[in-house]
Protein backbone atom coordinates (compact mmCIF):
# COMPACT_ATOMS: atom_id res chain seq x y z
CA UNK A 1 0.00 0.00 0.00
CA UNK A 2 1.15 3.24 -0.78
CA UNK A 3 1.79 5.56 2.30
CA UNK A 4 2.66 9.25 3.54
CA UNK A 5 4.91 9.16 6.26
CA UNK A 6 5.46 12.84 7.88
CA UNK A 7 7.64 13.83 11.03
CA UNK A 8 6.87 16.16 13.59
CA UNK A 9 9.19 17.54 15.68
CA UNK A 10 11.98 21.05 16.22
CA UNK A 11 14.78 21.47 14.28
CA UNK A 12 17.64 19.23 15.12
CA UNK A 13 15.12 16.39 16.99
CA UNK A 14 16.66 13.48 14.42
CA UNK A 15 13.57 13.77 11.64
CA UNK A 16 15.67 13.92 8.44
CA UNK A 17 18.32 10.87 10.29
CA UNK A 18 14.90 8.82 10.51
CA UNK A 19 13.80 9.62 7.07
CA UNK A 20 17.56 9.28 5.40
CA UNK A 21 16.79 5.47 7.16
CA UNK A 22 13.81 4.83 4.71
CA UNK A 23 15.33 5.31 1.29
CA UNK A 24 15.37 4.51 -1.43
CA UNK A 25 11.95 2.48 -0.54
CA UNK A 26 10.74 5.89 0.60
CA UNK A 27 10.56 9.19 -1.67
CA UNK A 28 12.06 11.84 0.57
CA UNK A 29 10.51 15.80 -0.18
CA UNK A 30 11.88 18.13 2.00
CA UNK A 31 11.21 21.76 2.47
CA UNK A 32 14.78 22.54 3.41
CA UNK A 33 16.25 21.15 0.12
CA UNK A 34 13.42 22.46 -1.60
CA UNK A 35 14.29 26.34 -0.91
CA UNK A 36 18.04 25.30 -1.96
CA UNK A 37 16.93 23.70 -5.17
CA UNK A 38 14.57 26.66 -5.92
CA UNK A 39 16.68 29.68 -4.40
CA UNK A 40 20.20 28.29 -4.14
CA UNK A 41 19.77 29.03 -0.30
CA UNK A 42 17.15 28.73 2.67
CA UNK A 43 15.06 31.73 1.39
CA UNK A 44 12.34 32.83 3.60
CA UNK A 45 10.54 35.22 2.12
CA UNK A 46 6.84 35.03 1.90
CA UNK A 47 6.87 34.88 -1.89
CA UNK A 48 9.82 31.57 -1.45
CA UNK A 49 7.64 30.13 0.88
CA UNK A 50 5.09 30.22 -1.01
CA UNK A 51 6.59 28.95 -4.00
CA UNK A 52 8.65 25.67 -1.62
CA UNK A 53 5.17 24.74 -0.44
CA UNK A 54 3.60 25.05 -4.32
CA UNK A 55 6.58 22.81 -5.83
CA UNK A 56 6.32 20.55 -2.32
CA UNK A 57 2.98 19.94 -2.76
CA UNK A 58 3.18 19.27 -6.42
CA UNK A 59 6.05 16.74 -5.86
CA UNK A 60 4.03 14.28 -3.33
CA UNK A 61 0.73 14.82 -5.10
CA UNK A 62 2.53 13.53 -8.36
CA UNK A 63 4.42 10.74 -6.31
CA UNK A 64 1.48 9.34 -4.21
CA UNK A 65 -0.64 9.79 -7.74
CA UNK A 66 1.51 7.07 -9.22
CA UNK A 67 1.51 4.63 -6.32
CA UNK A 68 4.83 6.33 -4.39
CA UNK A 69 5.29 6.31 -1.15
CA UNK A 70 6.38 10.00 0.20
CA UNK A 71 8.00 11.19 3.78
CA UNK A 72 7.92 14.90 4.40
CA UNK A 73 10.49 15.34 7.15
CA UNK A 74 9.76 18.74 7.92
CA UNK A 75 8.79 20.54 11.58
CA UNK A 76 5.36 19.81 10.78
CA UNK A 77 4.22 21.28 14.11
CA UNK A 78 1.27 23.18 13.39
CA UNK A 79 -1.68 21.13 13.81
CA UNK A 80 -3.16 22.16 10.47
CA UNK A 81 0.22 20.86 8.60
CA UNK A 82 -0.97 17.87 9.96
CA UNK A 83 -4.46 17.86 8.84
CA UNK A 84 -3.63 18.69 4.97
CA UNK A 85 -1.16 16.41 4.67
CA UNK A 86 -3.60 13.54 6.10
CA UNK A 87 -6.09 14.71 3.96
CA UNK A 88 -3.76 14.49 1.04
CA UNK A 89 -3.48 10.99 1.57
CA UNK A 90 -6.95 10.36 1.96
CA UNK A 91 -7.03 11.95 -1.38
CA UNK A 92 -4.52 9.22 -2.86
CA UNK A 93 -6.46 6.44 -0.74
CA UNK A 94 -2.77 6.47 0.79
CA UNK A 95 -2.24 5.42 4.13
CA UNK A 96 -0.86 8.22 6.63
CA UNK A 97 1.52 7.79 9.12
CA UNK A 98 3.22 10.46 11.94
CA UNK A 99 6.36 9.55 13.25
CA UNK A 100 6.41 11.98 16.39
CA UNK A 101 9.91 13.81 17.71
CA UNK A 102 8.79 16.02 19.66
CA UNK A 103 9.70 13.99 22.72
CA UNK A 104 13.40 14.56 22.25
CA UNK A 105 14.55 17.59 24.63
CA UNK A 106 14.60 21.21 23.74
CA UNK A 107 18.36 21.05 25.10
CA UNK A 108 19.51 18.29 22.78
CA UNK A 109 17.75 20.10 20.32
CA UNK A 110 19.96 22.99 20.59
CA UNK A 111 23.28 21.18 20.42
CA UNK A 112 22.79 19.09 17.87
CA UNK A 113 22.07 22.03 15.54
CA UNK A 114 24.76 24.05 16.75
CA UNK A 115 27.19 21.03 15.38
CA UNK A 116 25.61 21.41 12.10
CA UNK A 117 27.29 23.43 9.30
CA UNK A 118 26.43 27.10 9.66
CA UNK A 119 24.54 27.23 6.38
CA UNK A 120 22.30 24.44 8.11
CA UNK A 121 21.97 25.88 11.42
CA UNK A 122 18.38 26.93 12.75
CA UNK A 123 20.14 28.30 16.17
CA UNK A 124 19.12 28.02 19.54
CA UNK A 125 16.95 31.32 19.62
CA UNK A 126 14.99 29.84 16.51
CA UNK A 127 14.47 26.33 18.15
CA UNK A 128 13.37 28.18 21.24
CA UNK A 129 11.00 30.51 19.40
CA UNK A 130 9.45 27.14 17.97
CA UNK A 131 9.44 25.21 21.19
CA UNK A 132 7.56 28.11 23.16
CA UNK A 133 5.09 28.61 20.51
CA UNK A 134 4.26 24.90 19.48
CA UNK A 135 5.49 22.57 22.53
CA UNK A 136 5.39 24.25 25.77
CA UNK A 137 2.87 23.65 27.80
CA UNK A 138 1.55 26.04 30.63
CA UNK A 139 3.81 25.52 33.14
CA UNK A 140 6.75 26.12 30.03
CA UNK A 141 5.91 29.00 28.57
CA UNK A 142 2.52 30.07 26.30
CA UNK A 143 2.22 26.68 24.09
CA UNK A 144 -0.40 26.55 21.55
Amino acid sequence: MTRLLITRGLPASGKTTFARTLQPHVVRVNRDDLRRMLHGRRLYTDRAEAEVSLAQRAAVDALLGRGVSVIVDDTNLRDDAVRRWAATAARHGAGFEVHDFTDVPLEECIRRDAGRDEDDRVGADGIRRMHALYLAGPADGPGV
